[in-house]
């Protein structure tokens, strides 16, 4: 009988302690460039720059990299301490609080600027607090009082001296909240008077208290162990949550962070109005490094950043828009085991989840962000083979039963109406049994009959009351189409009530039903046919909303049907979509499609969304928040509700793809650094008597080099922190290059060295992670001076050396003609100073020209994207200086031109032949030789005069 240790349909009541948002950080510590791993501070200046205050410095960062700022004795060019307690940034100025005083950095040049009024009033006393308000004033709580900064004169003056201020909080409009030793304040920043005080206990700069304003003006404080929300129809505060030693409070999304020192983070969710708490897992590399938290930053951006005790974490919402669904040790609560092989919901959205060790039922709840498992188990040793079994398919038919494949235990099916099991395996006296142990797939088809793929092709279940019985496909292998050979791993009827049948290395079949009788046409690879299908190994069969039927195989990507005027009048071929067009690996395991119509493919490498329409693929990876690991064959689902599941060796992902869309804001680059010979160049600085860099490094700026140090080194950023890696920057120096130039994310800077002298301009543009470049591009201006060897002085030597050059080549010239005359003559000549050419030497590098082209023409050499001059020559059997020589004399091509022009002629010759168009323009220049679609579309424009889209489609009209 069933193990009923509850009912799975009806909840009496759901947990009280929930997961919360599935937060995965990745994290820096010293190892990536932080100068200490405790991060006490996190600020965003008004570029767009992060820093973190540690105790062992202050960090910058740009998506790339982290630069240091460090104090350093006697310099006040330097920060005043390297202990940071307190950071806040104004319009024009990061305030850095240390231990040892105060520091301000010009965030138009990021130097160190002196406050000789702030030191004089403050001296080097620790700056507890600094706030900047909405008229861009700086507040400061030290041991010596409160100030107030200014923001444009930089004046100093004392504030609510009767109180220690220790944070502080904007409210509605003008309205200040600010903690003290004696209780809360309000404030309003017009007025500069206390409007009402709140004696809820004493606030301290020591236990990191902090106050907050959501977005919807709801005003929230940490005091000690509580958290308290603003009640304003009662003018009070009231405490709504206890835990250890609170502090920083932040906002992300729909979810109110707090930091606690001891107890991790607890996520407040304004939506159900409950508190979770993340705690940092040694066993899981996504969870917070430390539970002892000194500040969380929420960025408008996707953004959380948590500085801890143990490093600086880092979240990135659009990286981690994949939940997932996994087992975890020691967890009752999550699945059995991560080898997940089928998916099934049934009408009660209860998911069967089968791995290959048993089956699980979940339910999700709290729109997908929780969930609720329980592990299938029947009771009786007489059940172990399903309870233990690799499940490879689940299906609940119309009679109200589940039926459960298996790889290795047969076929089972179980009522739910009667909680009767039975298991159905092969007997070899029994013609009406079952073909095989292994059953790989299950269908029910338009009539309500169930058909199987197994190890031993496929069956078809007939029912009654009391029996089971299987009707088995045996064709004989004599029938040249109809054959039906090895598993068979999917079985699908599409909307013409066809069936298709896809096989392991056995093709497809078509099922075809006429007069009771059954035959099969099969479609195979064929090496010699374009539009055959692609690969014999088919594991997917999928239909999408507009009819169309597609193919995912094991080797060789995807392929749709094409079926030109129907069934009975056309034959029907494939269209193949592979790596070559974009495809993140030619293994497909799953396929669903969305609701805009794009198509969602499982591979061995992640997933892939195709845009059907204009045939391009977004591709994800783990770098994305996609588990590792390989997709299993078919464990795919496709809720209702649009939300679509995948199963693979590591639990199941599941995503809503609204959530995928791409950003369509564009990034501003900014330089930031600029080296010569390896040393980074600051605002002033000199090189041979010149001024490299008179003004902050931004656009527009100008740079001044030297003849002699005219080697330079270019950084930049788009300050985009959502997958950095991803972004990508064009450039050109004007003057220099001729066409743009391209770099990503992995490693964002140029070089240049020896450049004439003159006057150039750098051009830089910047793209996100989705493609979406920044409308303008910015500029640095270069001005090359001439170096000694451009004075007039050494232009006169050389003017003299080249006379005198010109003198004996002449001299030269005329002993060649001597020679010449010589010959003709039939005397010869003493000494030979002029190599000639000789008439069979002639005639043979002709006919090294003639085979070299007949070498093309027959066996396209050039089709290889890595064919290179030495291996050209190998097959001439002559040197390859001899083969240069050949093809700039006698051609008149170097040698990349030349394989370039068969090249294009190739692609040509394709794009007209109607037999392939089932392949991408891309795929076909893949297929000529071009290593690039860069490379592709500039040569084939630069030879022809039109892009190969162009030429496509003028051929198509002729």
């Amino acid at each position: 009988m069933i193990k009923k240790a509850f009912n799975f349909f009806l909840f009496a009541f759901f947990p009280l302690f929930l997961q919360g948002q599935d937060y995965k950080f990745h994290h820096f510590t010293t190892v990536e460039g932080l100068p200490h791993n405790e991060v006490r501070k996190i600020a965003k200046d008004s570029t767009g720059f992060f820093w973190f205050g540690t105790q062992n410095g202050l960090s910058r960062y740009d998506g790339y990299k982290f630069k240091t700022y460090k104090h350093s004795s006697g310099d006040e060019n330097t920060i005043a301490g390297d202990k940071i307690i307190s950071l806040a940034a104004s319009a024009n100025h990061l305030w850095v609080g240390t231990l040892s005083g105060l520091s301000a950095i010009d965030t138009k040049t990021y130097k160190v600027k002196p406050l000789p009024k702030v030191t004089q009033k403050i001296g080097s006393a620790a700056i507890w607090m600094l706030f900047v308000d909405s008229n861009n004033n700086t507040w400061l709580s030290t041991e010596k009082g409160n100030y107030i900064i200014d923001n444009e004169s930089l004046e100093i003056k004392e504030v609510l001296p009767e109180y220690n201020l220790a944070c502080i909080g904007k409210g509605l409009k003008s309205i200040l909240w600010i903690g003290t030793d004696k209780g809360m304040l309000k404030y309003d920043l017009n007025l500069r008077s206390v409007l009402n005080k709140y004696e809820m206990g004493s606030f301290s700069v020591f236990s990191l208290d902090d106050i907050y304003s959501d977005s919807d003006g709801a005003t929230w404080a940490t005091l000690n162990n509580n958290i308290f929300r603003y009640q304003p129809e009662r003018d009070r505060f009231l405490n709504v949550y206890t835990s250890g030693s609170l502090n920083t409070i932040s906002q992300f999304k729909e979810s109110i962070l707090f930091g606690s020192y001891g107890n991790g983070l607890v996520e407040y969710n304004k939506s159900t109005g409950e508190f979770a708490t993340l705690r940092a897992d040694p066993t899981d590399q996504f969870s917070i490094s430390s539970n002892d938290i000194y500040q969380v930053f929420a960025d408008n951006d996707n953004y959380v950043w948590v500085g801890t005790q143990e490093g600086l974490d880092y979240y990135d919402f659009s990286r981690h828009r994949f939940k997932s669904l996994r087992h975890l040790p020691g967890n009752s609560n999550s699945l059995r085991n991560n080898f997940v092989q089928s998916i099934y919901q049934d009408e009660e959205n209860v998911f069967w989840i089968g791995t290959r060790s048993g089956i699980d039922r979940v339910l999700f709840y709290k729109g997908y962000i929780d969930s609720k498992v329980e592990h299938f188990v029947l009771e009786g040793a007489i059940f172990e083979e399903l309870n233990n079994a690799y499940v490879t398919d689940i299906h609940k038919d119309t009679t109200e039963k589940m039926w459960f494949a298996t790889l290795d235990e047969g076929l089972f099916s179980y009522d739910l109406k009667t909680n009767l099991l039975r298991r159905f395996v092969p007997n070899e006296n029994d013609g009406l049994s079952i073909p095989s142990i292994s059953v790989r797939s299950i269908m029910e088809d338009a009539k309500g009959r169930l058909w199987l793929g197994t190890g031993e092709g496929i069956s078809l279940i007939h029912k009654n009351e009391s029996t089971v019985s299987f009707e088995n496909f045996q064709f004989p292998e004599s029938e040249k189409d109809s054959t039906i050979i090895g598993d068979v791993f999917s079985i699908f009827q599409d909307s013409k009530k066809r069936i298709w049948v896809g096989h392991n290395n056995g093709g497809v079949g078509l099922l075809q039903e006429k007069n009771g009788e059954h035959s099969f046409k099969r479609f195979r690879h064929d090496s010699s046919n374009p539009k055959s299908l692609s690969n014999d190994a088919v594991f997917v069969i999928f239909e999408d909303s507009k009819q169309r039927i597609w193919f995912g195989t094991s080797e060789n990507g995807l392929n749709l049907l094409m079926e030109p005027n129907g069934l009975e009048k056309d034959p029907l071929f494939f269209k193949r979509y592979t790596e070559a067009d974009g495809l993140s690996d030619n293994e497909v395991n799953g396929l669903l499609e969305d609701k805009t119509g794009n198509l969602w493919i499982a591979t061995n490498k992640g997933l892939s969304k195709f845009n059907v329409l204009e045939e391009t693929f977004t591709n994800y990876v783990t770098y994305d928040g996609v588990s590792k690991g390989k997709f299993r064959k078919n464990a795919c689902w496709k809720t209702k509700d649009g939300m679509l599941f995948f199963g693979g060796t590591s639990g199941i992902n599941y995503f809503d793809p609204d959530n995928l869309e791409d950003s369509l804001m564009a990034p501003s680059p900014v330089f930031t650094s600029l080296s010569i010979d390896g040393n980074e160049i600051e605002v002033g600085e000199e090189m041979d008597n010149t001024v490299v860099l008179s003004q902050p490094l931004r656009k527009g700026a100008e740079i001044r080099l030297s003849g002699d140090e005219n080697r330079f080194d270019l950084a930049f950023s788009a300050l985009s922190y959502t997958s950095p890696l991803r972004n990508q920057y064009a450039y050109k120096l004007e003057g220099h290059d001729e066409e743009w130039k391209y770099v990503t994310g992995e490693n964002p800077h140029v070089s240049y060295a020896k450049l004439t002298p003159g006057s150039y301009r750098f051009y830089l543009k910047t793209s996100n992670n989705y493609g979406v470049w920044s409308k303008e591009p910015i500029h640095l201006d270069f001005i090359v001076k001439a170096s000694f060897y451009n004075s007039k002085l050494v232009k006169v030597g050389v003017f003299v050396l080249l006379a005198i050059a010109a003198f004996l080549a002449i001299l030269v010239y005329l002993k060649t003609r001597k020679n010449k005359r010589l010959i003709k003559s039939g005397i010869k000549p003493r000494k030979k100073v002029v190599k000639t050419v000789d008439p069979e030497m002639d005639q043979e590098n002709k006919n090294l020209v003639g085979r070299l082209n007949e070498e093309m023409q027959k066996n396209h050499m050039y089709l290889d994207p890595n064919l290179n001059l030495g291996q050209l020559a190998e097959k001439l059997d002559i040197s390859a200086n001899h083969l240069s020589m050949l093809l700039n004399d006698y051609v008149e091509k170097n040698f990349y031109d030349f394989i370039n022009y068969y090249r294009v002629e190739e692609v040509k010759r394709r794009l007209a032949n109607s037999s392939y168009d089932n392949q991408t323009i891309l795929s076909i220049g893949v297929d000529c030789g071009f290593n690039s679609k860069s490379a592709f579309n500039r040569i084939f424009k630069n030879i022809t005069g039109k892009t190969p889209s162009q030429y496509k489609n003028e051929v198509s009209r002729n």
